[in-house]
């Protein structure tokens, strides 16, 4: 979510926006006067004179929004910001993984929102580092799509195996464990193998997976990263309705339609026809944050709010939802 903040009149703030990239460099060094030349004393001064601050040095840090349209100069930076003129009564901003986005009423001046940014200076610029961390957290959790990479699968880690000549084309993939057994996820909520004891999702985070796709080895990292989609997203059909089946009764209520979503910043809908929408990707994660997120959604179908009763509802079923949304939030998700 982006960090949001702003100075309001009359108290109150009304935050927009979302950037995708951030990025940080250094600026020219700013220009320092020559100093004039001192006659030469033999005394010795009785005071050190004062170092020179490191910005006249190096210059100041600089922060610019792809789509930048004006700047501020901080004492510390210098802050490129996407300005947004729009039909509202305060300034607002927010900060994204790409920068600074300010949006302000048509009447407002520049110097205005500029005493808004000074202001805020010492927030926007901890806003910033936290989306630069947050932008190489996200770099290193980016999929390299190539024979043999590793993906979280419910508790398990599971590994792209391509094979020719394997007779796994009909169904996309097979999977299987280390010594290649077929595997298959159980309506309980366990893994189970081939002629083995179903593992269930604490003992199963050592459990090593191997997905088989019938590709040949010089495949493109877009033919092994569509394969690989198409069979986890059948594979989250399949576990979606096996944990919506569980909980309805529980919570007395009928979903009619099931389908998938790919959305970005959102795990779940519901409406009031009994439709469920889920994000796919949630088979990443440990099987407790995915069912905390199918029973959100079916408490919808009692409660079309984020009321207390609606939230009573959810701790029926799951008392420690608070723990698990923590948990959801938590979760290092691959990059796709």
């Amino acid at each position: 979510m982006p960090a949001r903040g702003g100075r309001t009149a009359p108290r109150r703030s009304l935050f927009e926006g979302l950037a995708a990239q951030l990025g940080f460099d250094f600026g020219d060094p700013a220009p320092t006067p020559t100093p004039r030349a001192k006659p030469r004393s033999s005394r010795v001064p009785n005071d050190v004179p004062a170092a020179e601050p490191l910005t006249a040095v190096v210059g100041v840090a600089s922060w610019q929004h792809p789509q930048a349209t004006h700047q501020v100069r901080l004492p510390e930076a210098l802050i490129g910001y996407q300005l947004k003129r729009g039909k509202r009564r305060t300034i607002g901003m927010s900060v994204g993984l790409d920068g600074v986005v300010v949006n302000a009423p048509r009447w407002v001046g520049l110097g205005e929102i500029e005493s808004v940014l000074q202001d805020k200076g010492s927030w926007l610029l901890a806003k910033l580092s936290e989306m630069q961390t947050r932008r190489h957290a996200l770099a290193d959790q980016r999929i390299d799509w190539r024979d043999g990479v590793m993906l979280p699968l419910l508790g398990a880690q599971m590994q792209v195996v391509l094979s020719p000549t394997h007779a796994s084309a009909q169904a996309g993939g097979q999977l299987e464990d280390a010594l290649g057994q077929p595997v298959q996820w159980e309506a309980s909520g366990a893994w189970s193998c081939a002629g083995s004891v179903s593992v269930a999702e604490g003992p199963a985070q050592a459990l090593s997976l191997r997905l088989l796709l019938a590709l040949p080895l010089t495949a493109q990292s877009t033919q092994i990263r569509d394969a690989v989609q198409a069979w986890l997203m059948r594979f989250a059909m399949q576990v979606f309705t096996q944990r919506l089946d569980r909980y309805a009764p529980e919570l007395g209520v009928n979903y009619t339609r099931i389908a998938l979503s790919s959305a970005k910043s959102r795990w779940g809908s519901a409406d009031a026809k009994g439709q469920i929408r889920l994000n796919w990707r949630l088979i990443h994660g440990p099987l407790s944050a995915l069912d905390y997120v199918v029973v959100h959604e079916l408490s919808h179908l009692r409660e079309m709010n984020h009321g207390p009763r609606f939230w009573g509802t959810v701790a029926s079923v799951i008392p420690t939802y608070a723990d698990e949304r923590e948990r959801l939030n938590q979760v290092q998700w691959p990059v796709w």
